[in-house]
């Protein structure tokens, strides 16, 4: 088995805590273990658990994270190592950018996006930036602006997005 906090080594130490709500099981290598000050000490064996399983609730709240535009969760990503849209690279920024460091990869993508989609983000992009101004304006209770911003997603709306290869 694969420990479940590094992902990377042999676990050798497994620890599983049962309850009400069911059975959670967490493997563990040494490194991983002698890094959450897990000892051989049995008045500090209780205290460690408690804080090994908090951290195991936190991390799985964050692996339940996901894109709002495709539904493609960061665990998902993190396993395939394949992202579902291209908003996810946006959402999913400081994450993917950890995926990357880990494996030894630096800095950014500097390619092309195909011909297909490069309207298509691009209209989607301003779409959620006019209404980010859109409700700024509201707030602000700037009407005239709001009434501008509005007419404008209408418009947008109306306006297929068109994916022509011809470029």
């Amino acid at each position: 088995m694969i420990c479940d906090f590094c992902g990377e080594r042999e676990a050798s130490l497994f620890v599983e805590q049962s309850g009400p709500s069911g059975k959670k099981k967490i493997n563990l290598c040494m490194q991983c273990a002698a890094e959450r000050g897990i000892s051989d000490d049995p008045r500090s064996v209780e205290k460690m658990l408690v804080n090994l399983f908090a951290e195991m609730k936190e991390r799985s709240e964050k692996d339940n994270k996901v894109c709002p535009v495709c539904g493609t969760s960061i665990r998902t990503i993190r396993l395939l190592r394949i992202t579902g849209c291209t908003e996810c690279y946006s959402i999913f920024e400081d994450e993917i950018r950890k995926i990357q460091e880990k494996n030894g990869l630096q800095g950014h993508y500097a390619g092309r996006m195909p011909k297909r989609i490069r309207g298509f983000r691009s209209t989607l992009t301003d779409r959620t930036l006019i209404q980010g101004k859109l409700q700024e304006s509201i707030k602000n209770e700037e009407y005239e602006k709001a009434a501008f911003y509005r007419d404008y997603l209408r418009a947008m709306e109306k306006t297929p997005v068109t994916g022509d290869d011809n470029e």
